[in-house]
């Protein structure tokens, strides 16, 4: 069933399971589970072809994708190798990130900072969309992760435009700071519970340069944000949704939250706007 091909992390997705089980169960007519099929359809069907007319990916970031998909996670966290169980499905993919490098590419950034790094997609991405003197600084906090990505990315040539900082983010936060670093384009995609606190030092320590745009990625949590719904009991839905509600809450950025894959928002001072 189309339904169930739908995230499950997605209310939309478990409310049309709930809504065909229910239909079979109750016996309604073939007309209406017919609808609820073609719904769950119609769903599957816009995502695919907003990703078949959404530019191909290199063929470097392809194969890190690929890669990404094909890596035996469940092994090296059995085998200590991963400080948390991973599942590839929490890679940006290349829908997302081809936006994420359109808004790079329009801003005419030069310097990056993306807070969790994972295996690199985004960052390739993003560096991809980078002049030749550009650079981008990620931080992350699994060795394992910076050595797998460090891996991949370095298969691009744009990959040396790639800084990978281990360790938590806060503190890579702080040793940008110090070197007085500024950054016209902030990608925020580490643990969720303290995307608030990433973000207001990145304001406190003067990270974000003057035009520059912070892109926050997760805001739609699994739906939590506007649904409430958390059957997992996960912190990441409700902290995200007090950040979002503290976004809302401020009069000198102007945001805007669009609903692409698990919700990505974009940020800037009000006074970058223009008049």
């Amino acid at each position: 069933m189309a339904a169930e091909k739908i995230s499950r992390l997605d209310p939309l997705g478990r409310h049309l399971v709930k809504a065909r089980e229910l239909a079979e169960k109750e016996g309604v007519s073939q007309e209406l589970k017919g609808e609820i099929d073609r719904i769950a359809e119609l769903i599957l069907a816009r995502d695919e072809y907003c990703d078949k007319i959404t530019s191909a990916p290199s063929e470097e970031l392809k194969n890190l994708i690929d890669e990404t998909h094909k890596h035996p996670w469940d092994k090296v966290h059995e085998e200590g190798k991963t400080t948390w169980k991973i599942s590839p499905i929490i890679m940006s993919g290349n829908l997302e990130v081809q936006f994420l490098k359109s808004v790079v590419s329009m801003a005419k950034a030069k310097r990056v900072l993306e807070l969790g790094l994972f295996t690199g997609c985004a960052a390739l991405a993003l560096a991809e969309a980078l002049p030749d003197d550009g650079v981008l600084y990620s931080c992350e906090f699994d060795p394992y992760l910076v050595d797998l990505a460090r891996n991949l990315i370095d298969k691009s040539p744009h990959g040396k435009k790639v800084k990978i900082q281990h360790g938590p983010a806060a503190e890579g936060i702080k040793a940008l700071a110090e070197k007085k670093e500024t950054f016209d384009v902030i990608f925020i995609d580490a643990d969720k519970v303290n995307y608030e606190n990433y973000y207001k030092m990145i304001f406190e320590l003067g990270l974000l340069a003057p035009g520059g745009v912070i892109i926050v990625d997760n805001a739609l949590m699994g739906g939590y944000p506007y649904s409430l719904e958390n059957p997992m009991n996960r912190p990441g839905g409700p902290a995200i949704a007090k950040f979002n509600d503290m976004i809302r809450g401020q009069d000198n950025v102007h945001r805007v939250l669009l609903p692409i894959r698990d919700g990505v928002m974009l940020i800037r001072r009000k006074e970058d706007m223009g008049p």
